[in-house]
């Protein structure tokens, strides 16, 4: 044989040796489940991670399974290795249920259209490893993604400058949203909550295989948003979920909020009218649930669409299966049950801004539109009294009156922009900036708790192009810098420098908290970040400047009014509704007490 065919030939044999022993290092042999080939993607090439797309961590949610916890045992298995290329669906929603208000932010993640490959089969994860694992194995990260329990798909966060620059594991999964999710027949043939046991069973299922990847299952930490964050914060007090994860980040959270969950009781309209639309009989609940699981997937999504699905009370709903979320979240945290871990929490500081911006500002209002606009902020609190056993007439004025009382202007100045500062001030403090000073305070006293407020406005055109000249961080604009969205795209010009600077920052942060519980370890910025105590309770002010807060920069009088005099007003205007009591009149005394001492601490 000539010499070079011979050389030729070796050569050959040499490169495919090499390239199948390079795919091999990538393939991870899952226990009970299969093998899975991970891929690499890459930016300007050599920055690579491996990636393990559309492992299944349940069995798939239908025919029987629709409306029911989760299948885990067994999981679903495969013979040959699995290599997929890309993600599998996500769970099932539909394009009206997403907020006008998110899809600035959300439409800088992707160019697609939502939603966009879906299906009723979509119980998967998706697991992205840096290369060469230390000794120790790799700090991970679950991303437990926003949109208001109805929308939200694993596809469009892109885990690569994480997992690449922070040299972290990222898992993104998908999880049960809207009637698929959060569906009762408010008894054991459905009791809800599907969504949160799947977040559970994906959490299990790293907790069990992470280390497979060269992962630590003893350094997990869960990162989520908006309702992801609420979403932790009721794993945090469920029994089989609390020692699943190390450490949390929650961002954007309003889980102690009445908003924040919802009872059964308040379904049984939906329950007779999803029974009338599909042409089943409403009784008994056994054959209702026979037909919807019958029922067109698509349409039960389609037909429910702009229902505010939320976590279930959801005790005594079924004797097979123990209560996700037997009362409210703070009773738990009130009597010490729940999951003493680090935690990283903040919220930015116009949250409901984009809500907004429709105002003219020519438009001089009064005060009887301020006092509206109030009342209607806080209607989503009527439900809760509504449905107290009480017969009485309840005093809603009331609680009209403490909040124009805390929020309207020192002097008579009804213009747009003083409207906004008010109605945004007031959602902010209300709805996230309270639940967040309150989950601090509960967790301080036992670990570390870093408290931030984001004021950072992003400096590129791109990201603020939809944004008004008067807003400056709205809900979900944070998440530019903790996923790193300048690094994206391969034209990085359309990016501001300073962006980039900014995203490094915080990535730093989030990931070395997630890694060591402390957000300022063994990062390369100077930057003094206090943990927050009662006694001390410190933000940090993330804005041009980023520094510890005072009583200049944080209104922490408004904290105190949500946490500690609102729920006061509160139970007194459902409890004395113009009641003799002597209990109920000493607790209005009360009230008029603290308003005039408030009156002479406040100044708006």
């Amino acid at each position: 044989m000539n010499f070079s065919v011979i050389l030729l030939t070796q050569q050959f044999i040499t490169v495919c040796l090499f390239y199948t022993s390079f795919a091999q290092l990538h393939v991870v042999d899952i226990p009970n489940q299969g093998k899975i080939q991970g891929i690499e993607i890459s930016k300007v090439r050599i920055q690579k991670i491996i990636a393990y797309y559309g492992i299944p961590y349940a069995q798939p949610p239908i025919g029987n399974r629709r409306f029911a916890p989760p299948e885990t045992n067994p999981l679903p298995d495969w013979s040959d290795i699995k290599n997929n290329t890309d993600y599998q669906p996500s769970c099932l929603q539909v394009r009206e249920d997403y907020k006008a208000s998110e899809l600035p932010f959300l439409t800088l993640l992707t160019d697609m259209e939502f939603p966009s490959n879906i299906s009723e089969d979509c119980l998967y994860l998706n697991v992205f490893v840096p290369t060469g694992p230390p000794p120790q194995g790799f700090a991970t990260i679950i991303w437990i993604h926003p949109g208001n329990f109805t929308t939200g798909m694993p596809s469009i966060w892109n885990p690569h400058t994480l997992v690449y620059r922070q040299r972290v594991i990222v898992v993104t999964f998908a999880w049960r949203l809207n009637i698929m999710g959060f569906f009762t027949t408010t008894d054991g043939e459905a009791p809800g909550n599907y969504g949160l046991m799947d977040q559970q069973a994906a959490m299990q299922w790293v907790k069990n295989n992470i280390k497979y990847f060269g992962g630590n299952p003893d350094n997990i930490c869960v990162m989520g948003y908006g309702t992801g964050a609420t979403s932790i914060g009721i794993h945090m007090i469920n029994a089989e979920s609390r020692n699943l994860f190390n450490r949390a980040i929650i961002m954007s959270s309003s889980l102690f909020q009445p908003s924040a969950y919802r009872y059964p009781e308040e379904d049984v309209p939906l329950i007779e009218r999803v029974a009338k639309d599909f042409g089943c009989l409403r009784k008994p609940t056994s054959l209702l649930i026979d037909c919807l699981r019958r029922a067109d997937a698509n349409q039960l999504v389609q037909q429910t669409s702009n229902i505010n699905w939320r976590p279930l009370i959801d005790k005594d709903l079924s004797n097979s299966t123990s209560a996700f979320l037997s009362e409210p979240p703070k009773n738990y945290f009130d009597r010490g049950e729940f999951a003493k871990i680090p935690i990283l929490t903040g919220y930015t500081n116009m949250e409901h801004g984009l809500e907004f911006g429709e105002w003219d500002n020519n438009t001089v209002f009064s005060h009887e539109t301020l006092e509206q606009l109030l009342t209607e902020l806080i209607s989503g609190d009527l439900p809760n009294i509504n449905n107290t056993e009480s017969s009485c007439s309840y005093n809603f004025d009331l609680l009209v009156d403490s909040v124009m009382f805390f929020y309207g202007p020192a002097c008579p100045n009804y213009t747009a922009d003083s409207f906004r500062k008010i109605a945004t001030s007031f959602l902010v403090e209300k709805t996230y900036a309270a639940s967040t000073i309150q989950m601090a305070n509960y967790l301080s006293k036992d670990q570390p708790v870093y408290v931030y407020r984001f004021d950072m406005k992003p400096s590129s055109k791109v990201a603020n192009k939809e944004l008004p000249d008067w807003i400056k961080v709205p809900h979900l604009f944070d998440l530019t810098y903790v996923w790193g969205l300048p690094y994206w795209k391969p034209d990085q010009q359309e990016w501001d420098p300073r962006d980039k600077r900014i995203a490094d920052t915080v990535m730093s942060f989030w990931t070395s908290f997630a890694k060591t519980s402390d957000p300022t370890q063994n990062t390369i910025y100077a930057i003094k970040w206090d943990a927050y105590s009662k006694d001390k309770p410190g933000l940090l002010i993330m804005d041009n400047n980023i520094y510890m807060s005072d009583i200049k920069s944080v209104n922490y009088k408004a904290f105190e009014f949500w946490n500690d005099y609102y729920p006061k007003v509160y139970q007194v205007a459902i409890d004395c509704c113009g009641s003799s009591d002597s209990s109920s009149a000493v607790a209005f005394d009360w009230v008029l007490h603290f308003t005039f001492a408030c009156q002479l601490l406040y100044t708006f």
